[in-house]
């Protein structure tokens, strides 16, 4: 593990995190006889958590890796994690003894905004270079990904969902979308490396840092379709 490696406090936070919420999730599921699918759902989405966690521990081996990492805590993790609770559980979530937090966490204007920025700022050159050269940096970047994601993906599944009409908040999501794909197009078509750490770095592929930078668009690119389709099919679907 280099310097640019994550710390063992780092790895056992995530470890910790990930174990407790799958506790905690079965628990209540074998309490409430939730339908098997959906611990395994859950199950599913932690392992996806660690799975990303390790593409996230090292930023420099490969621009592919990091971004595939990043989206798969938020455009992978996020509705496997939100799938493994029932609609009525979800639903639960908006009552007055949980207002204090799901009156901003489940705010979609408040999810929007988060996503869209988080998108927006971890793209920037300058806020990106910053956790590729520091991977102390690049846990809490997952960890703000993944909130963004279980925010946004939360406006696009019934129950948690705060736009009453379905085709609206399709329409919401899918605006909101189209910054990351618009992040992906920039990356895919650039002629010119557009993060400085790569520059003096042989990627995990022997790619040069340009080839590496186009398949990263490619990654976000293809991660950032089911969010897109998901929004689209609420857009065109009938209220019934």
């Amino acid at each position: 593990m280099n310097g640019a490696a994550w710390a063992l406090p780092a790895w056992g936070g995530w470890i910790l995190g990930v174990l407790c919420a799958l506790l905690v999730h079965a628990w209540v599921a074998l309490r409430r006889r939730w339908a098997p699918w959906r611990m395994a759902s859950f199950a599913l989405g932690c392992l996806a958590t660690l799975v990303a966690a390790w593409g996230l521990h090292d930023p420099l081996q490969s621009m592919t890796t990091y971004a595939a990492a990043l989206m798969l805590l938020g455009q992978g993790v996020s509705p496997l994690l939100l799938l493994g609770i029932p609609r009525q559980a979800r639903g639960a979530w908006r009552e007055p003894r949980q207002a204090w937090w799901a009156k901003w966490l489940l705010d979609p204007w408040v999810a929007v905004a988060v996503f869209m920025l988080l998108t927006l700022a971890l793209n920037v050159p300058g806020v990106f270079d910053t956790a590729l050269s520091n991977a102390v940096f690049s846990a809490p970047f997952g960890v703000l990904l993944l909130l963004g994601g279980l925010m946004m993906w939360a406006q696009l599944l019934d129950g948690s969902r705060g736009i009453r009409r379905r085709w609206l908040a399709g329409l919401v999501g899918w605006l909101a979308g189209l910054p990351m794909m618009l992040v992906a197009a920039v990356w895919v078509w650039s002629n010119h490396v557009l993060y400085m750490p790569y520059l003096d770095v042989l990627c995990l592929w022997n790619l040069s840092p340009l080839q590496d930078q186009h398949y990263a668009g490619l990654v976000m690119f293809v991660a950032g379709l089911p969010l897109q389709l998901r929004s689209a099919w609420m857009l065109i679907m009938s209220e019934s």
